[in-house]
């Protein structure tokens, strides 16, 4: 005599959301069964009236059969798989759809159980359905196309009182192989039933299976699923250290999803980790010019100080510096715009953007970040860098204006620097 017994415990699959939705499901299905079971006259509807009978029953039964329970086991076997595989799901598809797509499933297995009754096969002529193993099922063939490459952790217990085996353990299956492992054994136990009968409906559960199978397909969730593989896969290369694998995989992900602001930033960190300091920027410097489009200066100046950290700034252009420094200034953030100020004048010296920086920078340096040392250090750079006229004079208006506000001689002609 030999049993072998398991049941999902969880997907290495992290939520970023409460599935709310899917603990309401669960909800249901347990207020429902203690109502069936201890509660039956507190309604004018008595809860035998809810389950599915092909040909005998209103239409609508199809779908409250769904959340209805026969028994304990039945409705916590159910609960244990709807805890495993709702919650990611939910998360991918959205709540609406996923309603929608959950009872559409139910619906697909309870009407194949009818059809199986219809002809009187498997000893179930004439016999109703309750249930959410139809729906389950189905989520069991859509998880299998939108999440193929997770894996399912596995509680199992294997016993064999003859052979003396007693064990019990958890173990991590990929879950193409875990969803076709429980349609073995469907198949099987429907070949076993075929001659002795049954009370469970198999039908249901091939039926829920073909129909989440058919609208994870039809609505293409493969291509998602092949982008979200290779975004984990990317990842999971970058915590290991294998900085070339990542970046084949991040580029593989932005072939699928491109644009992805978080996947340019990731592939840019990723880059630098390479030691390609210049393609590193060029990602930062595409994720900046869309923020900066769409009016986010506090999101651009956040990739802008993540460049600076790898050294990757200088490989911005000096429009985008001078808008780094300008939007500083705005903030009131004077060290972060004079260092801003102070990178666009060493990487463009002879730009006229450098040229406006180091008046900035200068000018800064007499004023909001008070430091003489600095600014005469900054004053010689201005006179080999600055040409005649334009911000040469500027500065020398600028610097006697300000010696004549502290009391001090301004005998320095306008057009020549001190």
């Amino acid at each position: 005599m030999y049993f072998f017994y398991f049941y999902p415990l969880g997907l290495d699959r992290p939520l970023h959301c409460r599935p709310w939705l899917s603990w309401a499901l669960m909800g249901v299905m347990t207020v429902a069964f203690l109502w069936g079971q201890y509660f039956p006259w507190l309604f004018d509807i008595r809860p035998w009236n809810l389950v599915f009978y092909a040909g005998a029953s209103p239409p609508w039964t199809a779908v409250t059969a769904v959340f209805m329970h026969a028994g304990w086991l039945h409705l916590l076997g159910n609960l244990v798989y709807l805890h495993v595989f709702a919650p990611p799901l939910e998360q991918r598809l959205g709540r609406p759809r996923f309603l929608v797509f959950f009872v559409m499933m139910g619906v697909g297995g309870n009407i194949a159980h009818g059809l199986v009754s219809a002809l009187g096969l498997l000893g179930q002529s004439g016999v109703g359905v309750l249930g959410a193993s139809g729906a389950i099922a189905g989520l069991l063939a859509f998880s299998m196309v939108r999440l193929f490459d997770a894996r399912v952790q596995i509680g199992w217990w294997v016993l064999a009182p003859l052979a003396g085996q007693n064990r019990a353990g958890r173990t991590l299956v990929p879950i193409v192989a875990a969803v076709g492992l429980w349609l073995a054994l469907q198949v099987i136990q429907t070949l076993a039933a075929t001659e002795a009968g049954t009370t469970t409906s198999f039908a249901a559960h091939f039926g829920g299976f073909a129909t989440g199978l058919f609208l994870a397909l039809a609505l293409g969730q493969l291509e998602p699923a092949r982008a979200e593989s290779a975004r984990i896969r990317a990842e999971r290369y970058f915590l290991e250290g294998q900085f070339h694998a990542a970046d084949g995989a991040w580029q593989e992900y932005l072939e699928r999803v491109p644009g992805d602001e978080e996947a340019l930033l990731a592939q840019a960190r990723v880059r630098h980790g390479l030691g390609r300091p210049m393609d590193a920027a060029e990602l930062y410097r595409s994720v900046f010019g869309n923020r900066i489009a769409r009016g986010d200066a506090i999101g651009a100046l956040a990739v802008y100080r993540e460049a600076r950290r790898g050294q990757s700034e200088q490989y911005f252009r000096p429009s985008e510096l001078a808008r780094v420094a300008y939007y500083f200034e705005k903030q009131g953030n004077h060290e972060a715009a004079l260092a801003a100020y102070q990178s666009l004048f060493y990487n463009y010296p002879d730009h006229p953007e450098g040229h406006r920086a180091l008046v900035r920078v200068i000018v800064l340096h007499r004023g909001k970040v008070p430091n003489a040392a600095a600014a005469r250090h900054f004053l010689e750079e201005a006179r080999r860098h600055l040409p005649p006229g334009g911000w040469r004079d500027y500065l020398a208006e600028e610097l006697m204006e300000s010696a004549g506000d502290h009391g001090e001689p301004a005998a320095t002609p306008a057009t020549q620097l001190p």
